[in-house]
């Protein structure tokens, strides 16, 4: 049985625990930041007893930053000094610590990640200025024969990089002026019911289709770019045979 006299000394003496790293911080910062400059993002939980030490602001390297961000060392903010390309860098892994001269750490290192929030700066473009394809009598309606495609550099999953296809005009218009359909989303051309039934009875004809691309999905506002299609009916195929890709 341990005496008692012994249980008190090992409560009295203190333990040695591990220091907790602080938790990462969190930061946005909208990109193309239009106001002035340096913009204070955070401030930093720094010690009140650690002023006679130096903030030393860092890379995810422990290296010196050079980059767009600076601390105050009157204030503990942190702050951004020039406005932010998402598409350039989408996101800055810093730490922050409290040093002596001779480099002894006062405290941190205090992990924080600033992202850039997406502006809607990027214009969609399509793959191609120009798509061609031939049609024949054995195209079917709703059947996809060519498929649009574009991409836009904002950030995906957003509203900003959320692309839609339209159709804006054909010519000839004639027998029908809505011979083709153009699935939105995934931008997939076919003959509507009613152009394979004109196609059958057309003549020999180029149809020319000037088509959109535009992101912020189904809003009204958004950046948009237009290429062309041109479809080639020939009647000399073989019925069946469907639609094929003529090369650019």
């Amino acid at each position: 049985m341990v005496p008692a006299w012994l249980w008190l000394l090992c409560v009295s003496v203190p333990q040695a625990l591990p220091k907790a790293q602080p938790a990462e911080l969190s930061v946005e910062v909208p990109e193309n930041y239009g106001g002035n400059f340096p913009l204070y993002l955070t401030k930093l939980p720094l010690p009140r007893e650690g002023a006679e030490g130096q903030i030393v602001l860092s890379g995810d390297s422990g290296k010196a930053t050079e980059g767009p961000f600076a601390m105050d060392p009157d204030s503990g903010f942190l702050l951004v000094t020039r406005a932010l390309d998402r598409e350039e860098q989408a996101e800055y892994q810093l730490q922050v610590t409290l040093e002596m001269q001779d480099g002894h750490v006062l405290w941190g290192p205090q992990p924080v990640l600033v992202h850039v929030k997406d502006e809607n700066d990027q214009v969609p473009h399509f793959s191609q200025a120009i798509y061609r394809a031939r049609l024949s009598r054995g195209t079917r309606p709703g059947i996809p024969f060519l498929f649009l495609e574009a991409s836009d550099r904002d950030e995906p999953g957003t509203a900003n990089s959320d692309l839609r296809f339209h159709i804006l005009s054909q010519a000839p218009a004639q027998p029908s002026p809505d011979m083709f359909q153009l699935e939105p989303r995934l931008g997939a051309l076919a003959l509507s019911p009613k152009g394979s039934t004109s196609l059958d009875h057309a003549l020999e004809r180029t149809y020319q289709l000037l088509v959109q691309v535009k992101d912020m999905g189904d809003q009204a506002s958004g950046h948009q770019a237009t290429a062309t299609v041109e479809g080639r009916h020939r009647r000399d195929f073989w019925p069946g045979l469907g639609a094929r890709l003529w090369a650019c």
